[in-house]
């Protein structure tokens, strides 16, 4: 191999590590998302714009919990630029249904009419028609 032809080989040697450069800050840092950037940075990353943005995707702050049960996320904990998968627990239970609006007389007299309506006309059998009296016939 010639001089030039070593010369070359090194400035691309060189020229690859400087193209890498934010995948390589991804992979020390262990950053979460590391894969990502890897492939965005190969890929895309001569546009210059995907590389400058992989470079600070890599560089940025994210904050590893030792916990397992604790959310991985940025400084800001908004969790934007980490893969954040996180268990969800309810504070307050099941809500209550909301209670049902008060109906007048003249309301419920409309609906249990069309209630025998359609129970006359057989879309309904007799064991939904009483369950849905009560219903009617039951709220206050």
């Amino acid at each position: 191999m010639s001089d030039s032809e070593s010369n070359v080989l090194a400035i691309l040697l060189i020229a690859a590590v400087i193209f890498l450069i934010p995948t390589i800050i991804a992979f020390l840092r262990r950053h979460p998302n590391r894969w990502v950037i890897f492939l965005l940075n190969t890929f895309l990353g001569a546009t210059g714009i995907i590389w400058f943005g992989c470079l600070i995707w890599a560089c940025k702050a994210i904050h590893i919990t030792e916990s397992r049960l604790g959310t991985n996320g940025g400084e800001s904990g908004l969790n934007l630029t980490a893969n954040d998968v996180r268990r969800v627990r309810l504070e307050h239970g099941i809500p209550n249904p909301p209670p049902s609006p008060q109906i007048s007389t003249e309301e419920r007299l409309n609906r249990l009419e069309r209630l025998k309506k359609l129970r006359d006309d057989g879309a309904i059998d007799p064991e939904q028609f009483q369950r849905m009296r009560d219903a009617i016939v039951g709220t206050d």
